[in-house]
């Protein structure tokens, strides 16, 4: 009698239904990011070409901040219907390839600033719709891998683009880099169909859908508002968000106190790396998968980095170990937040969830990055990065000791 045969181990298992949609979504990610991280990489040296300061920089950054602020508030209140979802996904990736394209006709410092902030809007526009129809679209105890696998895919364009723009310098115009990147985001667009189409799809299938959705302020989002884990969860993840410096700032800080031009890029080659490869950690599940210890461990690296680059002067060694520092602390924080925050929200209001957040953390921002910017043009360069490292440890530390029930159902460590 031949003996039965042995059930199926898990890794033998057929993937579920829904694992295209955030691979399809990573690619979107990975050809919006080859576009627009080719101007990115440009920004800080085309700012001081420009005759621009940190406190310009800084400017640039917060009105990119408050547009896409503007682009929350527009998709926190469209959102909730898969339809208008999937309007907002393809239109916000349309705005953001199409402004970025034509910084290759800016011909000022105040045009380049006006693109990146009608840029940014379109990254208002996508982001919550995008996180509802993926978070909705697959279970709870896979969207710590589905953030991962978009977020390590957006990188990876964020590496690729950039390299593409350096080897092409000898040969093309920063013009003609820039109106190269047209070929990534048509494919970016066509992603975006897909990746829309297959996430409604996948939601059809284990929800009955929500013809209609509540106001962004309305009672039943106020409701939930006024719940202690979410209220603490706004506040951590808020001052986590706005110690994690942009990337563009943290270069231009080094660039302005005299770095080379080939180290500030290879920082943020870095720093895009880092990402990537910390995203693959959680893919993989070297790293955890439940939120606390990821914004733990986001809110260490990031405050890490901004206290490397404490020190006045341009020090290479010290501006590439905050800008690894800084990469590996952004992939844990922006997974860890749109996990925890998955948890915290029911289906039919994750879209507005995801957009006060972002709105919150945005507010804070503004009004900081500028504050820390005027600091470094005074010659404060300690304390502006005490106070960005402060904010992120006091978030972070919020966030750990928030214990939630939605947050313990989510999933630790494979």
């Amino acid at each position: 009698m031949t003996a039965p045969l042995p059930p199926p181990s898990p890794s033998s298992a057929p993937p579920p239904r829904g694992d295209s949609v955030p691979l399809l979504f990573g690619m979107t990610s990975l050809f919006a990011d080859m576009t627009y991280e080719m101007a990115h990489v440009l920004l800080p040296a085309l700012m001081l070409h420009l005759g621009g300061t940190g406190m310009a920089t800084a400017l640039m950054e917060s009105l990119a901040e408050g547009t896409r602020m503007g682009g929350f508030l527009f998709s926190g209140r469209l959102g909730g219907v898969p339809r208008r979802e999937i309007l907002l996904v393809r239109g916000g990736y349309g705005l953001t390839v199409l402004s970025t394209v034509l910084m290759g006709a800016a011909g000022s410092a105040g045009a380049l600033i006006a693109l990146k902030s009608l840029s940014w809007f379109g990254k208002g526009l996508r982001g919550p719709a995008r996180d509802a129809l993926l978070s909705n679209a697959l279970p709870q105890e896979l969207l710590a891998r589905a953030f991962g696998t978009v977020q390590s895919l957006d990188q990876v364009g964020g590496i690729t683009g950039p390299l593409l723009a350096l080897a092409l310098a000898g040969f093309l115009s920063p013009a003609h880099l820039l109106f190269l990147g047209a070929l990534p985001g048509v494919l970016c667009l066509a992603f975006s169909v897909l990746a829309t189409r297959r996430a409604a799809a996948e939601q059809r299938k284990t929800q009955d859908g929500h013809a209609s959705a509540p106001g962004l302020f309305s009672s039943s989002v106020r409701g939930h508002l006024i719940r202690p884990d979410i209220r603490i969860y706004f506040l951590g993840g808020t001052l986590l968000r706005a110690g994690m410096l942009p990337a563009t700032l943290l270069m231009f800080r080094f660039a302005s106190e005299g770095g080379s031009f080939p180290v500030t890029v290879v920082g943020f080659l870095l720093a895009s790396l880092l990402t990537v490869l910390a995203n693959l950690g959680i893919v993989r599940k070297i790293l955890p998968q439940s939120p606390r210890p990821l914004m733990g461990i986001a809110a260490f690296l990031i405050a890490s980095s901004a206290l490397l680059l404490a020190r006045g002067g341009a020090h290479p060694a010290a501006y590439l170990l905050a800008m690894t520092a800084w990469g590996a602390g952004e992939a844990c924080a922006m997974v860890g937040l749109k996990v925890r925050g998955a948890a915290l929200w029911p289906p039919e209001l994750r879209s507005r969830g995801f957009a006060l957040f972002e709105i919150s953390a945005a507010l804070l921002s503004l009004l900081l990055w500028p504050l820390l910017a005027h600091l470094w043009d005074r010659g404060e360069t300690a304390f502006g990065m005490g106070v960005a490292a402060l904010a992120a440890a006091a978030g972070g530390g919020l966030l750990l000791l928030e214990k939630g029930k939605a947050e313990r159902s989510s999933g630790g460590r494979g």
